[in-house]
């Protein structure tokens, strides 16, 4: 059953947590499977049974936490990596066109009528700067 145990364990930890929920299930497993063997060393017929449901909850939520933090600690370095790799950029870039808002009311013309809707002019278009 130990091999088992091991083997889970073994393909577990081979699978790549490229999302938040399969990082999670990763940990939980991880974590719930750990936790559930060493509960289940001590005791004897029911208190065994007790020590290994202790050891899959306690793992299970310890493997979660470290999992979500392991996480967003990755996430965290890929940001910094991608804005660093944006400001490492010798070519020209483009600027933000500046636009106006405009809110249109209510009006009817002739038998029509338009509810009132924002509408968007470009006052100053996209142009490229060295900077």
């Amino acid at each position: 059953m130990k091999k088992n145990i091991f083997l889970i364990l073994f393909l577990i930890l081979n699978i790549g947590c490229s999302t938040l929920k399969r990082s999670l299930l990763t940990g939980v497993a991880i974590g719930g499977s750990s936790g559930a063997l060493l509960g289940n060393t001590k005791g004897v017929g029911n208190e065994r049974r007790r020590n290994t449901n202790k050891g899959l909850i306690i793992g299970s939520l310890l493997g979660a936490g470290i999992s979500y933090l392991a996480y967003k600690d990755k996430n965290k370095k890929k940001l910094i990596k991608i804005k660093e790799s944006q400001g490492e950029s010798k070519g020209p870039l483009l600027t933000k066109p500046k636009i106006k808002r405009i809110w249109v009311k209510d009006k009817v013309q002739g038998k029509r009528f338009i509810k009132g809707h924002w509408e968007y002019v470009i006052e100053e278009q996209s142009v490229w700067s060295s900077q």
